[in-house]
């Protein structure tokens, strides 16, 4: 048995830049890969061809090594994230991992056949080369989820900061313009990140517009009196405009108080009342 594993190791070594070319070819042609463009197609093929050698010599070496000590190796493929960054589907290189090792278990019994390798230790060989292609694909599979993961959490961030962008208007005067549907992340983006910076820039009056806002309801109306009540811990004035006859049909029907918050129709209304304009 071990001068079986000896024996596949060694030819893997020796043949994975050939055997890569061969196989890979092969793997395109069974799950017929398409591109945008030749050029792109090669591009990736030459990405593949570069893993999947780094991959045979991981598996030359892993085949001499007890499970333990394979899991030990810790494989992964995509380890510089080029599909991952050219937005490639998790899918479609699992499928290529697949596919590959089908080949390649076809391409070693074909050499175990030639060299009267018992079919036994082949098989064994194969049980390595599945533990080792699994282990591969499932890291894979985790760190990609994890950079997808870190990416959404990015996009997010961004969409909040643009729905809460502070401007502004005049020396320690500025708006916070609020659009869309509010819910409990958005606020506290807005409580843990927006609200230091208001602080951070010296502002000390600064104006809610809800005029963008869509739904007003008891949720809204507890979130900006807690924004409120934020501001006047850090020593600044809120002032709340663009209340619409709808939003404030609906503040009272809640039975939300207004009780030392100064509101206006629109900002020109609250700027003109700071003897701004």
């Amino acid at each position: 048995m071990k001068e079986s594993l000896q024996f596949y190791s060694t030819y893997l070594q020796k043949e994975k830049i050939s055997l890569v070319q061969k196989l890979l070819k092969q793997v395109y042609k069974e799950i017929h890969i398409s591109a945008t463009s030749k050029d792109s197609l090669q591009v990736d093929m030459t990405k593949h061809q570069g893993l999947l050698e780094n991959l045979l010599h991981r598996i030359s070496l892993a085949l001499l090594k007890t499970p333990k000590e394979q899991e030990a190796m810790h494989l992964k493929y995509d380890i510089h994230e080029y599909f991952f960054q050219e937005g490639t589907l998790l899918k479609d290189t699992v499928e290529i991992l697949s596919e590959f090792r089908l080949q390649l278990m076809m391409n070693l019994k074909a050499q175990g056949i030639k060299q009267n390798i018992p079919n036994e230790d082949t098989l064994i060989v194969y049980e390595k080369i599945v533990f080792i292609f699994d282990e591969t694909i499932r890291n894979t599979t985790t760190h990609f989820n994890l950079k997808h993961q870190e990416k959404v959490e990015a996009v997010e961030n961004e969409i909040l900061e643009l729905g809460a962008p502070i401007v502004p208007l005049t020396k320690g005067i500025a708006v916070l313009p609020l659009i869309g549907r509010f819910n409990q992340v958005r606020v506290d983006y807005i409580l843990s990140y927006v609200l230091p910076k208001v602080a951070e820039a010296h502002i000390d009056t600064l104006i809610l517009d809800l005029s963008g806002v869509h739904v007003f309801d008891t949720f809204v109306a507890q979130s900006f009196f807690q924004i409120r009540d934020v501001l006047s811990l850090l020593g600044i004035e809120a002032i709340m405009t663009g209340i619409r006859p709808d939003l404030a049909q609906t503040a009272v029907q809640l039975g939300i108080p207004s009780t030392g918050l100064r509101m206006y129709n629109n900002v020109q209304h609250a700027l003109e009342s700071l003897n701004v304009l």
